[in-house]
C-alpha cells in the first residue's frame, strides 16, 4: 500500500514538473513564477515597411541580396544627408527645395519629415539600417494579411468621417506664412488649434500597436508578477498593462485606453 501511494504521489510530482521543465528548455527567459520574461529594451527601427510595395504582389518574403540592396541604399541616404550645407547659398524658392546630399533621390529628403521646409536632419532620424528576420526569413512588410501585405482601402463612410475630423487641422503646406495676411486668430496661435499629434500629447507609435517610425523607436519594458508597463520612447507616455484583472466600470476612462 505505502508502495502504492509513492507512485502515485511520483506521478503527481511528475506530471506538476514536466511542464515546468518543458517551459525551461524552450529557449524563451521566464520570470521565477514561469511566465516569459519581458523585461528589457526594444528597439523597433527597421527597414521593412508596414504595407508591401504594390510591385511585390503576394510575395510574402525578400532574398538576402534584396535585403542587403535595401541596406545600401539607406547607408547612401544616411552618407547623403550628413553633407555640409553652403553657409552662402541663396533662399530656397517659393516651397521650399530639396534637401542638401539628398537631391538625387525620388523625395529629395521629403521622406525625412517636415516636409521641404528642412524642419528635421538626420541627426534626428532613426528608422533603422536593415530590415528583419522572421524564423530565419525576411519578409516584404509589417502586414501579412491579407495576402497582398496592405491595408484594405477604407469606406466611402470612413474616409468621409476622417476627412470631417481633420478638416480643421490637415492645410496645405505651400511654403508661404499665408496666415499672416489674415485677420483674427491665425491657425498656430492656440493650442486648440492644433492636434494632439503636433502637441506631442499622443499619436504616431506612442500606443498600441507597436510599429516603426521615422524617430524614437525604443520601448523598455518593466515587468511584476501583476503588472508589465512600456515605457515609449515616442511622446514618453508609459503604459500600464494590469495582468489577470478585470475591466473597470464604463464610468472610468483613462487617456491611453485600458490594458488587461
Amino acid at each position: 500500500m505505502k508502495r502504492t501511494a509513492s507512485l502515485l504521489s511520483a506521478a503527481v510530482l511528475l506530471l506538476v514538473l514536466v511542464p515546468a521543465l518543458a517551459a525551461q528548455d524552450d529557449g524563451i527567459p521566464r520570470t521565477a513564477s514561469g511566465r516569459p520574461d519581458l523585461n528589457g529594451t526594444y528597439d523597433a527601427a527597421t527597414l521593412t515597411p508596414l504595407e508591401r510595395p504594390v510591385h511585390l504582389g503576394e510575395r510574402a518574403y525578400l532574398t538576402p541580396e534584396e535585403a542587403a540592396e535595401i541596406a545600401e541604399e539607406e547607408r547612401l541616404i544616411q552618407e547623403g544627408a550628413v553633407q555640409r550645407s553652403d553657409a552662402n547659398r541663396e533662399a530656397p524658392p517659393e516651397g521650399g527645395a530639396k534637401v542638401v546630399g539628398l537631391e538625387h533621390t525620388a523625395g529629395g529628403g521629403n521622406e525625412f519629415g517636415a516636409g521641404n521646409v528642412g524642419g528635421y536632419n538626420l541627426f534626428w532620424i532613426d528608422r533603422g539600417t536593415d530590415t528583419y528576420l522572421v524564423d530565419g526569413q525576411i519578409p516584404t512588410s509589417i502586414i501579412i494579411d491579407p495576402p497582398n501585405g496592405r491595408m484594405p482601402p477604407m469606406t466611402d463612410a470612413a474616409q468621409a468621417q476622417l476627412r470631417a475630423a481633420l478638416a480643421g487641422f490637415i492645410r496645405a503646406n505651400d511654403g508661404t506664412a499665408w496666415w499672416v495676411e489674415h485677420d483674427g486668430p491665425g491657425p498656430y496661435d492656440d493650442p486648440e488649434s492644433l492636434p494632439t499629434s503636433e502637441r506631442c500629447l499622443a499619436g504616431f507609435t506612442g500606443a498600441a500597436p507597436t510599429l516603426p517610425s521615422l524617430y524614437n523607436n525604443y520601448k523598455r519594458i518593466a515587468q511584476t508578477e501583476t503588472h508589465v508597463v512600456i515605457l515609449l520612447e515616442m511622446i514618453h507616455d508609459a503604459r500600464i498593462v494590469r495582468l489577470d484583472s478585470e475591466p473597470p466600470g464604463p464610468e472610468v476612462t483613462k487617456w491611453l485606453g485600458d490594458s488587461i
